[in-house]
């Protein structure tokens, strides 16, 4: 193990812990699973040296990761969770080898009787039993994590384990941790538990470390007051400003003047933003990244006055200093040259300096800030993400995959059918409704496989129409043809779009929305409403004008159903990178039709070409077609009724 790293300040990589694992024995399935991980991020073999052996960036890059390029298994949810906690398990005996070689079990058994003890008392609660159904799980996820017994656990034990999760984890570690402290307060009676638990309940972890959150509401009035009058003013669209000039002649105000004004807005115009909460809340967030880097100035929050006297050099080269720091020190933020967030916050402030405080001096100051930092500048669209182009690497590379993306909506929808009847036969209401939630997932597939949309749009889907709005749905031909029409004021783009669902794709949209979804409402506990999936939120980012109802799904739940059903297909995507794939899946069927998919896409044809066409691609496209077609004959079929 000479070629192990010696340097402790230096950290250890995927391929130290390779060779400790070769050389100490390690299990064959854990080893290869170690070997499978830089396939899993896009990376090549060699690339292992590159990883490194982080717990913390385990949970965040590679849990997660899609695992249908190293396995043809066909759970691949199942197969990727095992092969999780093979690494996980042996990153964490590499970590201990390399600090003082704490034994693995110690404190185990007591973990195991918690376990037992919970798992006993788990049903409905309704019928009497101490602890919801999966209670027990959390325990579990504390055993494997802690290395001490329960009743050893100190808050920065709690702490370390905590800072190496990703938020997803990170709640449903919350979650365990209160199952123990119901633990310690409701049973530490009892005879089963006794020396087992800690004296008093454990603290729930801090929150990771990052960009301190300020309330708007704790803002000295004085100050918001000011700053919300310069986004009102920000705001304004012609009408409005029609309307102030009729204010100002009627009091008293030299024609002349107000024309004058007209002129000079009317020169400088531009189109009001269509969501003012969302433009609101945009302009709030940047106006508080600002407070934060005058507070390392000497600023006192609490004396603020003007938004104007934010709109300093030295205050804005901190904030944009910083934001570039944080973001290159962390493995949970985005790389600061790939991501948008300092364009965007420079771009709010420019607006504010504009069109609300109206002053040309500090519109100058900003601008000046996006050219310090023009490598950091980035807007939607210009480039494609690591993570969007991997997918697409993927694709190509991967036939089977490209397969088991067309086919995901009756993949998924066969297996929530199996789950659905499982419950109703064993007469479990919770796995009936896993399955009917899968269900809806493969709804979401259908669309997105078909004409990908916005998650905005699948959550504002409506199969029925209100006094305010239409329904989206046309049933064209029942259950084998349906229609979704989309009007301009819900498109990003103000234009009007149509996705067409034939055959597979519409009879998983005709059952979910006439046989399975009222069951969901029921098992739910909820209301009928005019979404496709229903649920209890209300949708966020509406334009100007727009009256949607409440009742639709939430983005978080969107985003967890979602996900269940890319587990599946084993691929690791999220709802707006279908856009991606599809695309993909275009050119393989007709190489260099960048303006169909461009079409399909709602893009530009300079875009697409832009980023889907690294090269030529003629051959590779023909090798791709030929393996597709030979392992899923029909997948042109649909791909081309699709596109068309």
């Amino acid at each position: 193990m000479n070629s192990l790293n010696s340097n402790f300040d230096q950290p250890y990589t995927l391929h130290d812990a390779l060779t400790w694992a070769t050389g100490d024995a390690e299990t064959y399935a854990a080893i290869c699973e170690l070997k499978k991980i830089p396939a899993r991020l896009g990376m090549i073999n060699d690339d292992i040296g590159l990883i490194p052996a982080d717990l913390g960036y385990f949970e965040t890059h590679i849990a997660s990761s899609a695992y249908g390029v190293v396995s043809k298994a066909r759970d691949l949810k199942s197969a990727r969770q095992r092969g999780n906690a093979r690494v996980r398990a042996l990153l964490k005996r590499f970590q201990r080898a390399m600090a003082s070689g704490v034994g693995d079990g110690e404190g185990r058994d007591d973990w195991n009787s918690l376990i037992e003890f919970v798992l006993r008392r788990e049903g409905f609660v309704d019928n009497g039993a101490a602890f919801t159904t999966g209670a027990s799980r959390g325990l579990m996820m504390l055993r494997a994590r802690f290395h001490v017994s329960p009743k050893a656990l100190t808050i920065s034990e709690i702490d370390g384990v905590a800072a190496n999760l990703s938020s997803d984890k990170r709640k449903a570690f919350g979650r365990a941790l209160k199952t123990l402290n119901r633990l310690i307060e409701e049973f530490a009676g009892s005879s089963e538990l006794d020396g087992l638990l800690p004296n008093a309940a454990v603290r729930l972890p801090t929150p990771v470390s990052g960009r301190e959150r300020i309330r708007w509401i704790d803002l000295p009035e004085a100050f918001r007051s000011d700053a919300e009058a310069a986004m009102q003013r920000a705001l304004a669209r012609p009408e409005d400003r029609l309307a102030e000039a009729r204010r100002r002649i009627e009091a008293g105000e030299d024609a002349a003047d107000v024309l004058r004004g007209l002129d000079d807005a009317a020169a400088g115009r531009r189109r009001a933003p269509g969501n003012p909460g969302s433009a609101m809340a945009g302009w709030r967030s940047a106006i508080t990244w600002l407070i934060l880097a005058a507070e390392r100035h000497g600023h006192r929050r609490d004396m603020l006055g003007s938004l104007a006297a934010l709109f300093t050099s030295e205050i804005l080269e901190c904030a944009s200093a910083d934001q570039i720091t944080r973001s290159t020190a962390s493995t949970r933020l985005k790389d600061p040259g790939k991501t948008q967030t300092l364009k965007s916050r420079l771009t709010a402030l420019e607006t504010l300096a504009k069109h609300g405080l109206k002053m040309p001096d500090l519109v100058a100051i900003v601008e000046l800030q996006k050219r310090f930092h023009q490598g950091y500048i980035h807007s939607a669209g210009k480039f494609m993400t690591d993570d969007a182009r991997q997918l697409c690497d993927t694709l190509t590379h991967k036939p089977s995959l490209a397969g088991n993306f067309v086919n995901a909506p009756k993949t998924i929808a066969s297996r929530a059918i199996e789950r659905i009847k499982n419950g109703q036969t064993e007469g479990h209401p919770q796995k009936e409704l896993s399955g009917l939630r899968l269900y809806a997932t493969a709804v979401l597939f259908a669309i997105q496989t078909s004409r990908p949309v916005r998650s905005s749009n699948l959550i504002g889907l409506r199969y029925r129409g209100t006094q305010d709005v239409p329904g989206h749905i046309t049933w064209v031909k029942k259950q084998t043809h349906a229609e979704l029409r989309f009007p301009p004021g819900e498109i990003k783009n103000d234009r009007e779009v149509s996705v067409h669902l034939h055959g597979d794709e519409a009879r998983i949209l005709w059952a979910w929305i006439y046989e399975l979804r009222l069951r969901y409402l029921e098992l739910r506990n909820l209301t009928d409403t005019p979404y496709v999936l229903p649920g209890a939120a209300t949708p966020r980012l509406v334009k100007s004008g727009m009256h949607l109802p409440p009742g639709c799904i939430a983005p978080s739940t969107l985003s967890e159903i979602w996900r269940d059903g890319a587990d599946i297909i084993g691929l690791d995507m999220t709802p707006h990178q279908s856009r991606h794939a599809v695309a993909t899946l275009i050119l393989a069927v007709e190489p260099g039709n960048f303006a169909k998919a461009a079409a399909v896409l709602g893009d530009t044809e300079e875009t697409v070409r832009k980023h889907y066409g690294r090269d030529n691609g003629a051959e590779a496209a023909r090798q791709v077609r030929a393996a597709l077609k030979s392992q899923h004959p029909d997948i042109f079929k649909k791909m081309k009724r699709r596109v068309a």
